[in-house]
């Protein structure tokens, strides 16, 4: 049985080491045919690294005489295009800049890599002098006069620039993209190596996870095609279903449903393209979950990787800026109630100064992995993918609502109350939930929709380890505002929550009164109806007879106002 390759990228080390490989190798006559300069941006945690790495083994001229071994079992293997093992490769990872002192660190690292790429390949090359970017032209003339093939692949190229933007804008402004910053002059340079007849970089390849830092050297470098949103790559890095079943079958593990529903529910739903057939799972994500199921025969207890959590926690400036909740907030809010949200398009060139506007907000989740494609059409209906990013999301609405001192509740204490609805049925953790909306005067300017008041108990009570907490679940041909289905094998109660709820003003902002006792009465009993119908659907009936109870609830608002909460 081979070892699981969680956190490797080494494609030399899982081939020779015995790693579980999922084979990738068939696309590389793709990318072959889409172009010499190529740029593919994906989320973190999806396989990018391991990618390069893949390219790396196989262009490389170095490792020729090791390639059968290397590429043992793989498609690629009996299936070679031209290039294969042609190429000196000059392989970056700019992950490794030092934030703290990028420039400096920028140009060290340039210079250790070109000088490595020297030794290596045991070039005569001598070098003008120890500025990195001589040093890359020098190396540029020496391979065209030596009629050397360079293949050039970086890896994470927005990597430390990502976090210099979270860190210092102004910083970020001089290293990235002024004229005379040294990130723009690096990528000037690459763009001098691709010109001209016999041009010394003869393939380029380029990952990383936003537009954003390339579009800010852009006067510097446009010659890259980016591939990120073509169908045909849509799969070439995370893991299909069928590459999912394949794994499990390795570990003799039956990807039964239950197996099936909790990693489709938490790491599913993945599409970078608008033609895309299949979505696909995140990489790391199944690893982490694989992990655990074979050497215990179970889940893990936590299902989010602490990893992932930390890739995203930085991003809540995305939502949270010149400390004020911006724009994005109101779109984060209307995603976490489980709503879509529409794009024209998806942008494949903004800055990072230029967040402000939708469409780049938009897209910019999108790059992220925060959202993905729902369905396409004339629009795009874009949508969180799955629960483990719907947690992260939630977290960062939580995180902003209270850095703004906007709200805040005991988590102890919700946790207390949800785990009593867990073990009896008790509503109480409803009724606390709308007592600190009420409480927390600040918080009332947010709520003027029902919509708002979802999704704040949505993002609340999704933060206990008892239940999933879905929005606007397809039940008997109805949507249910709110379903707790049990995540921890001790709980005992399905939850349906059903929200009725009264504006406080009307449209044009004039004062509306309470609503009457009957009317009332009126909305309780409609939503009672829902929920009776909804109790029919096959979902509940599988909780049902697994002999879990299932606990029907009624809230009614005025505003921001819980007037009633009826268990049904």
């Amino acid at each position: 049985m081979k070892k699981l390759p969680y956190g490797i990228a080494d494609f030399k080390a899982i081939q020779t080491e015995n790693y579980y490989f999922v084979d990738k190798t068939k696309f590389i006559p793709e990318l072959e045919s889409a172009g010499s300069h190529l740029m593919f941006l994906r989320p973190r945690r999806f396989g990018k690294s391991l990618w390069i790495a893949i390219l790396e083994a196989y262009y490389d001229v170095y490792y020729k005489s090791q390639f059968d071994a290397i590429f043992n079992n793989t498609w690629v293997l009996n299936n070679r295009t031209a290039a294969v093992s042609s190429c000196h490769i000059l392989r970056l990872d700019l992950s490794a800049i030092e934030v703290s002192r990028a420039e400096e660190s920028f140009a060290a690292y340039l210079c250790r890599h070109i000088t490595a790429f020297k030794d290596k390949y045991e070039l005569d090359i001598v070098f003008s002098n120890n500025s990195p970017i001589d040093m890359l032209n020098d190396l540029f003339v020496y391979v065209q006069q030596k009629e050397i093939k360079l293949y050039i692949l970086i890896d994470e190229y927005d990597n430390f620039a990502n976090k210099l933007f979270l860190q210092d804008k102004k910083l970020y402004k001089n290293i990235v993209s002024d004229k005379s910053a040294f990130f723009k002059q690096f990528f000037t340079t690459l763009k001098t190596g691709t010109g001209g007849n016999d041009a010394p970089i003869k393939r380029m390849f380029i990952t990383g996870v936003t537009p954003m830092t390339l579009f800010d050297v852009t006067s510097g470098f446009n010659i890259g095609k980016n591939i990120s949103l073509d169908s045909t790559f849509n799969e070439m890095v995370g893991i299909t279903t069928d590459e999912l079943a394949e794994m499990f079958s390795h570990y003799g593990i039956t990807l039964d449903a239950k197996h099936l529903d909790l990693v489709t529910e938490w790491y599913d739903q993945y599409r970078f393209a608008e033609t895309a057939k299949n979505s696909v799972y995140n990489t790391d994500m199944i690893l982490y979950y694989l992990d655990p199921v074979i050497k215990k025969g179970h889940p893990p207890k936590e299902l989010i990787d602490i990893n992932v959590r930390s890739d995203y926690r930085k991003l809540r400036h995305l939502i949270y800026t010149n400390h004020k909740l911006n724009g994005n907030f109101e779109m984060l809010k209307q995603l976490i109630g489980g709503n879509v949200v529409i794009a024209d398009a998806l942008v494949q060139d903004f800055s990072a100064f230029d967040l402000i506007k939708e469409e780049n907000f938009k897209s910019l989740l999108f790059y992220q992995g925060l959202v993905s494609i729902k369905k396409a059409g004339l629009q795009l209906e874009l949508q969180i993918p799955n629960e483990t990013i719907k947690r992260i999301d939630i977290d960062f609405l939580k995180d902003s609502l209270e850095l703004e001192d906007v709200f805040s509740l005991k988590t102890a204490k919700l946790s207390e109350l949800l785990a009593d609805f867990a073990t009896d049925g008790s509503v109480k953790v409803f009724e606390y939930l709308a007592d600190e909306i009420k409480r927390n005067t600040a918080i009332r300017d947010y709520i003027y929709s029902e919509a708002c008041i979802k999704s704040m108990y949505l993002a609340y009570l999704s933060l206990t380890p008892y239940f999933v907490i879905k929005s606007e679940v397809e039940l008997n041909k109805g949507f249910a505002d709110i379903l707790l289905k049990p995540l921890n094998p001790y709980v005992e109660y399905v939850g349906m929550l059903e929200l009725k709820y009264f504006a406080r003003s009307d449209k044009k902002g004039k004062k509306t009164g309470s609503p009457t006792a009957k009317q009332i009465d009126l909305a309780i009993t409609e939503a009672t109806t829902q929920l009776e119908k909804y109790q029919d659907d096959e979902l509940v009936i599988q909780f049902t007879n697994k002999g879990k109870i299932l606990q029907k609830v009624v809230l009614v608002f005025y505003g921001w106002e819980l007037i009633k909460c009826v268990a049904v």
